[in-house]
């Protein structure tokens, strides 16, 4: 399989927009459907009731109007993103120069969720409690918006684990440890899971690597740097259980460590903004840190434990915020929530998610490598009340 796919864009005869088929899901791991859709005229597209879809607005406005008996309409812009269910009919209506991003399941086997979700960023910006983020990530490296996560109810890869969905923009590396070749990289192994990494917004000098193996913690041998740019996808695709995957005996446990996926990625001069699949979902605490090869906790050390559970009691109440608000703004409804609990737990997490970046962008300070200027324009300012 591809490490790197550049879009192959075509129209059809009659069809107002142009698409750029990016994954199968017969040929890769996830076993899901993976496309862009681009508008070069205003019309329609009909995402098909048949299966499940991921959508979300890259850039350019719409409607989502439902066709059955409700036949609500829902405004669709940059930063709303759509789970739509098997068995729901539905037509989005688009100007020209709207992109979407999709993804499909090949059968309702491969689905998880019955209901309709529609997620606005400006609420998911606001799932914060006390010193935690639970949905926008802010970290020294990157921007992680947690659209859809392990416990939310949309599509299954064809393992069976539930998949997440990430909009995630990658900051210029300038500051960050170097690698061998004396490069500040960002570093990445993700040894229990497959990412697909779709950008659509590139900046600057942007490129990834993956590492040959035998994996080692020294003269690593890697694999040619790729360029990226907004029509590229970088796949990693070491599934577990396949010729790639190796591991290690841990001495003092004697279980085994897998070992696929490492990867390092550099940026000058911009950033790169991309959508993210992980499978399986990853959930738990963030194991991303500077000069480590980071990743996310296996499954099987987070989901069951006292923490995660933890977790999901406090962030029940932001996905009802971010749900309830996120359909009423796209109906035009926004206003009657002003003065409710919901909308007060919404500048509440709105201004906890500030205080994180700002104590963020202290503590870069105090380090003295400069980072605090390279995120800053990455930062929340605080909305009007």
């Amino acid at each position: 399989m591809q490490k790197l796919i550049k879009n192959n864009w075509s129209r059809r005869s009659g069809e107002p927009f142009a698409r750029a088929e990016i994954l199968d899901n017969a040929v890769h791991p996830e076993g899901l459907d993976i496309d862009r859709i681009r508008f070069v005229e205003v019309g329609s597209f009909i995402p098909g009731p048949s299966v499940g879809h991921i959508i979300s607005v890259l850039e350019g406005k719409g409607k989502l109007q439902v066709t059955d008996a409700s036949k609500q309409t829902f405004a669709l812009q940059t930063g709303v993103h759509l789970y739509l269910p098997p068995g729901l009919e539905s037509v989005i209506n688009a100007e020209a120069g709207t992109e979407l991003l999709r993804v499909s399941s090949p059968s309702v086997t491969q689905t998880r969720g019955n209901k309709m979700l529609l997620r606005d960023e400006t609420f998911i910006v606001a799932c914060a409690s006390g010193t935690h983020s639970l949905r926008w990530i802010f970290t020294p490296q990157y921007l992680s918006r947690r659209i859809f996560l392990h416990h939310d109810q949309i599509l299954l890869s064809r393992s069976g684990n539930p998949v997440s969905w990430f909009r995630t923009t990658m900051f210029d590396v300038a500051g960050l440890p170097k690698n061998e070749d004396g490069e500040p990289v960002f570093k990445m192994s993700y040894n229990s899971r497959t990412e697909c990494n779709v950008c659509f917004d590139v900046k600057g000098d942007a490129r990834v690597r993956m590492a040959k193996h035998p994996y080692k913690v020294k003269e690593q041998i890697w694999g040619p740097w790729y360029q990226l740019d907004g029509d590229s996808t970088y796949h990693l695709n070491e599934a577990a259980e396949s010729p790639e995957e190796e591991y290690i005996v841990d001495i003092k446990t004697g279980s085994r460590q897998f070992c696929r996926n490492k990867h390092e990625v550099h940026i000058a001069d911009g950033h790169v903004s991309l959508f993210c699949i992980f499978d399986p979902a990853p959930t738990g605490g963030e194991r991303h840190q500077p000069g480590e090869y980071s990743d996310y906790e296996p499954l099987s050390q987070v989901l069951g434990t006292k923490p995660y559970e933890t977790y999901l009691q406090e962030i029940v109440k932001y996905d009802e915020m971010v749900d309830r608000l996120s359909m009423a703004k796209a109906m035009g409804e926004l206003n009657s929530f002003q003065g409710t609990s919901v909308w007060d737990l919404y500048l509440q997490g709105r201004e906890m998610q500030a205080d994180i970046e700002r104590s963020l962008a202290k503590s870069l300070m105090a380090e003295g490598h400069g980072r605090e200027r390279i995120i800053a324009c990455w930062m929340q300012t605080m909305p009007d009340r």
